[in-house]
């Protein structure tokens, strides 16, 4: 199967009002359509990611009798989070049958329209879901029928978000699901750190042909990892999004505007020039833990400083 082109970020929430006001106002993120489809049992709003064009931010509520959304927020307590990723195929059905050969059992959405499905080797238990479809603008959230929306210009500061940079995944061994992301929709490894440059982590990074987006996965090491104790509570989930900001101090600025911690900061220099890096708790954020990075000059926060990865 090949994956062509990462469309959106899906995040479920019990209150899509408090949640879109969130990413308007501290994330910076524009409304662009929104819908309510009791046939796909949610109402949504998509939402643009600045510097991120073709990528979006998609938030869903459940609605009506026997919602699968709602279910999906029973079996996590009532607690938002993210909920999937959005991608385009180029043959549907071939990914299907390809799925099926590997063992793993998609689900249809409303009218076949796109399927769904953990894309993590399935003897490891769950991981992240995708929601995949066919080339066009055909909806995979029940936003077939969504209307444009205006949104009005805020006042408050934002981030300062420039790129949805990657989604992470926790797995036990970066190597082996690397593998497997490459042969199953031709991920393509760019870089790995060195495993002793941590003491309780080590990771690696796709790229997505034809996305702007990666996708890094990281592994534990050492005793009481948190990727460890993550992967007890969690499994083979999505551990955190990252975004680039154009203004370290501007998003500094914009979290204490908006009450907004951050944790686990880092700073350094690479090749001359400075970085920093900082998270924000999925409590403030709707559910999913965000990393936001800035760097001086492109391409020194992370990367080159890394080895290759071993094989391409």
């Amino acid at each position: 199967m090949l994956i062509y082109r990462i469309d959106h970020v899906g995040q479920v929430t019990p209150d899509l009002d408090a949640q879109v006001a969130l990413l308007e106002g501290l994330f910076g993120f524009t409304r662009v359509r929104s819908w309510d489809s009791p046939e796909e049992g949610c109402r949504g709003v998509r939402l643009e990611v600045p510097g991120s064009w073709g990528q979006a931010w998609e938030v869903l509520e459940p609605v009506g009798e026997g919602s699968a959304i709602q279910a999906w927020l029973d079996d996590h307590g009532g607690r938002a989070g993210l909920h999937h990723i959005g991608a385009e195929t180029p043959d549907i059905d071939a990914v299907r049958a390809d799925l099926e050969t590997r063992g793993i059992k998609p689900t249809a959405g409303v009218r076949g329209r796109w399927l769904e499905a953990s894309l993590s080797p399935p003897e490891h238990g769950p991981g992240v879901l995708f929601r995949l479809r066919g080339p066009g603008a055909l909806g995979m959230c029940g936003d077939d029928d969504a209307v444009p929306e205006t949104t009005e210009t805020r006042d408050a500061p934002s981030l300062g978000i420039v790129a949805l940079d990657h989604v992470c995944q926790a797995f036990p061994d970066r190597d082996e699901l690397a593998r497997w992301y490459a042969d199953l929709a031709g991920f393509v490894p760019i870089w790995r750190t060195p495993m002793d440059e941590h003491p309780d982590m080590a990771d690696l990074v796709l790229n997505i042909p034809g996305s702007a987006v990666c996708w890094e996965i990281i592994m534990p090491r050492g005793e009481d990892s948190f990727i460890e104790r993550f992967w007890d509570r969690n499994g083979a989930a999505a551990h955190h999004v990252t975004f680039e900001v154009a203004d370290w101090d501007r998003a500094m600025a914009a979290c204490a505007h908006h009450d907004t911690p951050t944790f686990g900061e880092n700073e350094g220099s690479t090749d001359g020039a400075a970085w920093r890096d900082a998270f924000i708790h999925p409590k403030h954020t709707g559910g999913v833990l965000v990393q936001l990075f800035w760097e001086e000059r492109p391409g020194v926060w992370v990367r080159s400083d890394k080895i290759p990865a071993p094989w391409t």
